[in-house]
């Protein structure tokens, strides 16, 4: 079960869930800098719920704290880009691998039809890449779902919003990202293989660091 399923969401929960869209769609672009008392007044929420939101967006990496100066997103670079999948290529396929064990009937008839759903949004003439990128999430719950493993699930939880934060920075060039998002059609069935998915990775991270740097979009460290 993922996060805040089964129980009823909290202030802190929903303001959590607004400013960790606006982080990963980029509406809050990285290196922004903002106060608690900013963002309080602009989300309509109190400052206890944002003080709490805030709190668990510093423990996702979204977020860091400038010491009696209030806040800033993340930034997004090549270097975060580059350490991001060399986790992410070890947990993914641990992911795949679980998820393919213990994978529960109903979870493969959804999991298929979401395949379907991939399929069909990479052959439309326009690429809808925020559609596709919100495909990949469910996708990527429900495999997570099917592993059983709550640390696991853990430490998905933590690098999924890093990995739809940088495919949004790159969402515009739509035909540079359709050559990504078309390999994921590729394998024979909706769960590839380790090496299939360790091979998907690696392509994905070299062709979005290209970009990246193409589209001028490695966003510098700095104050």
């Amino acid at each position: 079960m993922m996060e805040g399923e089964g129980r009823k969401q909290t202030l802190a929960d929903q303001a959590y869930a607004l400013l960790r869209q606006r982080i990963v769609s980029l509406k809050m672009p990285p290196r922004m800098r903002f106060t608690e008392r900013e963002i309080s007044s602009e989300i309509g929420f109190g400052a206890m719920p944002v003080r709490e939101a805030l709190d668990r967006l510093n423990h996702d990496g979204l977020v860091e704290t400038i010491p009696r100066r209030g806040y800033r997103v993340a930034g997004l670079t090549l270097k975060s880009v580059d350490d991001f999948f060399a986790v992410w290529g070890v947990v993914s396929p641990l992911i795949f691998q679980l998820s393919s064990e213990r994978l529960t009937p109903d979870q493969a008839a959804r999991l298929d039809a979401l395949q379907q759903d991939h399929a069909r949004a990479i052959k439309r003439p326009k690429l809808d890449t925020e559609k596709w990128i919100q495909l990949s999430r469910q996708r990527f719950d429900l495999l997570v779902e099917a592993t059983r493993n709550a640390q696991l699930q853990a430490i998905y939880r933590k690098l999924s919003a890093e990995l739809d934060r940088i495919f949004y920075s790159i969402s515009h060039h739509g035909e540079d990202v359709r050559a990504i998002f078309a390999l994921t059609t590729r394998f024979d069935g909706a769960i590839p293989s380790a090496n299939d998915a360790r091979e998907f990775i690696e392509i994905s991270r070299r062709k979005i660091s290209e970009v990246i740097v193409e589209k001028g979009f490695d966003y510098p460290y700095g104050n």
